[in-house]
């Protein structure tokens, strides 16, 4: 008996590690933007001393801990974090480069093998989100490096990358996005 749990407990983790987890849905999303996407800070934004990042979320600035994971966000992303708080001045930036990029959050999952007892903790795929970096074409350190707009986090078969529709509610009144040809609704 007990050489059939361990035999199925090895055929059950060796067909997990065979499984792609996620991998699949980026081929069924376009990036919401393209290149040469327009965007426009509408209003200043203020980076907080000692952060190189300012998130928005449902047209409001938030903090990291603010942030709602479940619900689509994005961020300004800095060169690097300053001493000094500093301000991102209204501008217009293009969007240089995409690249789609997957964030996974593992969860602990306890696993009982053939009710014998035998508990083994594993690391599951949790849940994961698809975060869309555009390089932006700053000319100076007070200007933003990237823009990053996350979907939000979903089990792997649910999780999709952020929409333009969604991108433009995240950023709210702040910024303008102006898109010649977009890829999504």
């Amino acid at each position: 008996m007990k050489i059939r749990a361990i035999t199925g407990l090895l055929v059950s983790l060796g067909l997990t590690a065979c499984q792609s987890v996620g991998t699949g849905a980026t081929g069924y999303f376009d990036n919401p933007v393209n290149l040469g996407t327009e965007l426009e800070l509408v209003k200043p934004l203020h980076v907080p001393a000692s952060l190189a990042r300012v998130y928005l979320q449902s047209g409001e600035i938030r903090r990291y801990a603010g942030v709602d994971q479940y619900q689509p966000f994005c961020y300004f992303l800095m060169h690097a974090p300053s001493p000094l708080g500093r301000e991102i001045q209204p501008a217009v930036f293009s969007v240089m480069s995409i690249e789609l990029r997957e964030q996974d959050a593992r969860l602990a999952i306890p696993l009982r093998v053939a009710d014998r007892g035998i508990l083994i903790s594993g690391y599951g795929p949790g849940v994961i989100a698809y975060e869309t970096h555009m390089r932006l074409n700053g000319s100076n350190q007070s200007d933003p490096e990237w823009l990053v707009c996350s979907g939000a986090f979903a089990a792997p078969s649910e999780a999709t990358p952020i929409r333009l529709k969604e991108m433009r509610l995240a950023l709210g009144s702040w910024v303008i996005v102006r898109v010649q040809a977009s890829s999504g609704p």
